[in-house]
């Protein structure tokens, strides 16, 4: 079997694994080409299965989430309400996550297959798999400022381990980024006297409530308050703070 073979075979096995439907000789197989290609388990598909698991969780009925319809179904060219997985596949689905997972897989098979590159995870599922990963973590809620600004709310949680930190946001009014955009601060005492800048964005029309990636510019060990700041499009260096949105202190 050539390495390109073993390859296939191992995603097929690493497939079967994120489902739970290896077999104590699949389960061999797949520790061996492991060993052999020096490779392990593909983290994606892991984070794509706790993302299908937090949605089922989430919702009674058994429907594919809109917006990961959209995203599949264009890959997968098959009709949404009764997803068919291929033979040739090779992944046995198993009752845990049923067929929505099945045409996740699916759909990101054929994209490693067809064009190398790999569906991109939404902030929200990265930010379920921040909370499954460090059980720990606790959201630290957003207080808004009064004025246009008291109805904001959501919350922030971080990692100083990972460096890594979304913010679920709440009653923000949507922006034109042409005018102004919103900033986040995140003030560390310990580090410096000046907040650290958590990265510029854009609140969508029609969205009562957004999740943002936090992009640090400086690492950040001892977060004591996130602040975001209205500001010029494409930000500032540093901010006057003249238009306070909202507040998340510990």
């Amino acid at each position: 079997m050539s390495r390109e073979e073993m390859l296939s075979r191992f995603e097929e096995l690493d497939a079967g694994r994120v489902l739970g439907d290896l077999d104590a000789e699949e389960s061999a197989e797949w520790s061996e080409l492991s060993r052999v290609l020096g490779v392990a388990g593909d983290a994606s598909l892991d984070l794509l299965a706790a993302e299908f698991e937090a949605t089922l969780s989430r919702d009674s009925a058994p429907a594919l989430p809109p917006g990961l319809a959209e995203r599949l179904c264009p890959v997968v060219e098959m009709p949404r309400e009764v997803p068919q997985v291929p033979e040739k596949s090779k992944v046995v689905i198993g009752p845990w996550l049923g067929w929505a997972a099945a045409a996740c897989l699916l759909g990101l098979l054929l994209i490693r297959g067809g064009t190398g590159e790999k569906a991109p995870l939404t902030a929200d599922a990265r930010r379920e798999a921040l909370l499954q990963q460090e059980a720990g973590l606790k959201g630290i809620p957003f207080v808004g400022t009064p004025g246009d600004y008291i109805k904001a709310g959501g919350e922030v949680v971080w990692s100083d381990q990972r460096q890594e930190g979304y913010m679920t946001l709440t009653g923000i009014p949507a922006n034109d980024p042409g005018r102004h955009q919103y900033q986040l601060w995140i003030v560390d005492p310990d580090r410096d006297a000046l907040p650290v800048d958590g990265g510029v964005f854009d609140i969508p029309a029609g969205q009562d409530t957004v999740v943002i990636p936090i992009d640090s510019k400086l690492a950040v060990r001892k977060p004591a308050a996130f602040v975001i700041t209205r500001e010029k499009p494409g930000g500032v260096v540093k901010s006057a703070q003249e238009v306070v949105v909202a507040i998340a202190s510990l």
